[in-house]
């Protein structure tokens, strides 16, 4: 089919514009699905098409069901067209005016599209992640996440925080600059951001997933708009401070621990700032001491880089301009870090081994998850669905009826609501081994005196894993580099 591929495509305009039917968009996804590879030359072409013929069918009226589905598949679709594009970067700007008209009018329509408002924020995603830079048009799309935010789609912050997070990586300066007026009032964009967690992190129907994702545009922020937030971090100590006190006897840690990620971001962007913010607050040390004891709940890479590079951000601060509460947790915190450290070596190195071992076999026909081989069913046996079976075991580990409530309302249960693989900064450019031993090193070398009593009190487990973790980022070092 491939050599006839573009007389195909041709084909499925004329259909779409003579018959109002989404089983032809579906197809026609069926076809992009298959022939991704392909698609590339087709890209433009496509989404003018489909972006007419959606606009078609909103036309149609808010009582066409049929037509509301084909719309919705024309989003899908699009979707999956930029998907086949990923690889050039450069073709997203040309579809921007295709594009933007059709976000820019389902989040104008105070709820009117709320309907497609998942494909509107996917296309944006795309739109914000890929390029490398955010064009003036793509940030006329930032203000109106905002409102349709505020005014009638908070249930889809977890959708909005993604592209959001872009528009801060693309371009942090533009976050802190561009203005709008809201309400009669004119804000900066960064603003909007802060209303959007204050609001989420107030609001008692969000749920503790919801005010994770919130809190991680505070650490979006605070890794990209280094030197740029000094007026906003006392707004952010306020929040995530007031939020952790309620939080200190929460069974859970995962909205701790996020939290904490935030602190560990702020010490990183600038530690003798946080650390006033800290001592003027007067919780320094319950602060610290509850980040030691949930250390080892910290079980994803994220946290755990965070925790590492904020905490050794601060220690590359003279010791004398420490508070004292710092000072004398200094041996504890080395510790934490040391181990910390120690596992995120351990998960790369892993993870590096699991990437050398590919078992295709898993998804043939006839296999289930672990590789065992599945025959089917004899006459006299029952048949059961090992999805269902999967959906009963997992409601075996429900401790009680809102466990089960949050797993059926699709509040994520598992608590990895947070999608480290896909979070982008310039944390990326810091590789922790490296940063760890540095740090340390330089603070050994600064204040040989004062680092000798601190390795003194260090148990001795800690200082063999520290001569060890320092081997290997020597080792490293001094490997040559691809291409050498």
């Amino acid at each position: 089919m491939i050599p006839v591929l573009p007389k195909v495509l041709e084909e499925y305009f004329r259909i779409m514009n003579e018959i109002g039917n989404d089983e032809v968009i579906a197809a026609l996804q069926v076809i992009i699905d298959k022939f991704g590879d392909h698609i590339e030359p087709h890209a433009v072409a496509l989404v003018t098409q489909l972006t007419m013929t959606f606009a078609t069918y909103c036309d149609a009226g808010d009582d066409d069901d049929d037509a509301a589905m084909a719309a919705a598949q024309c989003l899908e679709c699009i979707s999956t067209v930029l998907k086949g594009i990923c690889e050039r970067p450069d073709m997203y700007r040309a579809l921007e005016p295709h594009l933007l008209p059709v976000t820019k009018q389902i989040l104008g329509k105070e709820g009117d599209f709320i309907e497609y408002l998942e494909y509107a924020l996917d296309i944006i995603t795309f739109l914000t992640y890929f390029p490398d830079d955010i064009s003036n048009e793509l940030w006329e799309v930032f203000p109106m996440i905002y409102i349709a935010f505020d005014h009638w789609a908070f249930d889809y912050l977890n959708l909005m925080v993604p592209p959001l997070e872009n528009f801060m990586g693309k371009d942090p300066q533009g976050l802190i600059s561009r203005t709008c007026v809201i309400e009669n009032k004119t804000v900066t964009y960064a603003d909007l951001i802060f209303v959007m967690v204050t609001k989420t992190i107030g609001e008692e129907r969000a749920s503790e997933s919801e005010v994770r994702k919130a809190l991680s545009l505070y650490m979006s922020m605070l890794l990209n708009c280094k030197g740029m937030l000094d007026n906003y971090l006392p707004l952010i100590n306020e929040h995530v401070l007031g939020k952790l006190a309620q939080q200190a006897g929460a069974k859970s840690p995962l909205t701790r621990i996020a939290l904490l990620v935030v602190l560990g971001a702020a010490l990183q962007y600038n530690p003798q700032l946080e650390l006033m913010e800290l001592e003027k607050r007067g919780v320094t040390q319950q602060v610290f001491t509850q980040w030691i004891k949930d250390a080892d709940q910290m079980d994803r890479w994220l946290p755990r880089k965070i925790t590492v590079v904020g905490l050794c951000s601060m220690l590359q601060l003279p010791s004398t301009s420490l508070p004292a509460t710092v000072s004398s947790m200094i041996p504890q915190i080395i510790s934490m870090i040391t181990v910390m450290t120690g596992k995120i070596q351990e998960d790369a190195d892993k993870g590096e081994e699991d990437d050398d071992y590919i078992d295709a076999e898993d998804d043939a026909p006839g296999f289930v998850a672990g590789g065992e081989y599945f025959e089917g069913y004899d006459e006299d046996q029952d048949v059961h669905s090992v999805t269902d079976d999967a959906y009963l075991d997992a409601l075996k580990h429900f401790s009680g009826h809102d466990d089960v409530a949050k797993f059926l309302m699709g509040d994520n249960w598992l608590g990895d609501d947070d999608d480290d693989d896909e979070f982008i900064s310039p944390l990326d450019d810091v590789e922790t081994l490296t940063f760890y031993r540095d740090s340390l090193r330089s603070a050994f070398a600064r204040e040989p005196v004062f680092y000798q009593q601190v390795q003194g009190a260090l148990p001795q487990e800690t200082v063999l894993m520290c001569q060890q973790l320092f081997a290997m980022a020597d080792a490293e070092a001094t490997k040559p580099q691809e291409g050498q």
